[in-house]
């Protein structure tokens, strides 16, 4: 899969984890785009099978990316509940992308998920462009 697939797939998969709400605070988070933008993003995102090595996961753990709510609590968005073929196209391509790219597995997930902030940032009018 190319990178743009790559993304364009946990784009979609992290747009359905909305709305969520923390559990702190009762702040609802309505989709993605408002979680961005009215979270503080953590670091570093991590691929849980990546990082150990295990890149034909019979249960995948997924990737973890947290972020901050206002009110401090830290809110976490998964992957674990992804369809495993959905996973292992994800896994395959870091294992291409790895050695090409020069990066670990920290680095790409950090890469993956700057590029989705930036393509659900962008204003709706430009996405029809």
């Amino acid at each position: 899969m190319t990178n743009l697939e790559i993304i364009r797939m946990l784009r979609t998969y992290y747009d359905s984890l909305f709305p969520k709400v923390c559990h702190n605070c009762g702040r609802s988070f309505a989709t993605l785009r408002e979680y961005i933008l009215n979270t503080d993003r953590l670091w570093p995102t991590t691929d849980l099978d990546a990082e150990l090595g295990d890149f034909e996961p019979l249960h995948p753990f997924g990737t973890m990316s947290m972020a901050n709510c206002s009110c401090g609590s830290t809110l976490a968005l998964s992957s674990k509940d992804m369809p495993v073929s959905q996973n292992q196209l994800l896994l395959d391509w870091y294992q291409v992308e790895m050695p090409r790219a020069g990066l670990d597995q920290n680095g790409l997930s950090d890469y993956l998920r700057v590029e989705i902030c930036k393509q659900t940032l962008i204003p709706e009018t430009a996405d029809s462009n």
